[in-house]
């Protein structure tokens, strides 16, 4: 055999037994289970979804805000719009806008507007036409902030209704942070 082919052989060898040892480190490597952590249910925290609600402040004569904390098990718009909805009236009462009770309202959305059908109790409480606007707009601008719909149309016990004590709710109402 013949120098050149003693050293082509001694390289072959050399680069099969490289590759052998580095196949066998990758090997080994593979068979090493890495620990994989997963969550328990102490460190899973559940994302608080937040918005704001407004109500009135008839001292100065305009809307204040508060944010609230939605329900972490509503799945639907209309649901969440109902906890919104009850929230505010929670706080309206609260605030002694309006006398506790229980009051009905049901909220339907259809082509990017909201049907917000309340009670009649809840708009005849206002006892100036600028109480019962702020009242108004504090449905208003609480169900649109968070999006989803362009306007709000009242319905006052399932009917449109062209006003309660002062004001003409027969139109539909958009987003008004100016008030």
């Amino acid at each position: 055999m013949s120098h050149k082919s003693k050293i082509f052989l001694i390289i072959l060898i050399v680069i099969a037994a490289g590759t052998g040892l580095y196949s066998n480190k990758l090997n080994k490597k593979s068979e090493t289970i890495t620990p994989i952590t997963t969550p328990t249910l102490e460190t899973i925290k559940a994302t608080e979804i937040t918005t704001p609600i407004f109500f009135p402040n008839l001292k100065q004569g305009k809307l204040n805000s508060e944010d609230i904390v939605l329900s972490s098990n509503l799945t639907n718009k209309q649901d969440i719009l109902k906890d919104i909805i009850s929230q505010l009236i929670q706080k309206l009462e609260d605030k002694n806008i309006l006398k506790k009770e229980n009051f009905k309202y049901e909220v339907y959305l259809k082509n990017r507007t909201l049907y917000l059908d309340l009670d009649s109790k809840i708009l005849s409480s206002a006892k100036t036409p600028q109480e019962e606007l702020l009242l108004i707009y504090s449905f208003v601008n609480s169900l649109l902030t968070p999006g989803g719909a362009d306007n709000v149309v009242l319905l006052i016990n399932g009917v449109p209704t062209d006003k309660i004590n002062f004001i003409n709710i027969s139109k539909s109402y958009k987003l008004n942070s100016n008030i």
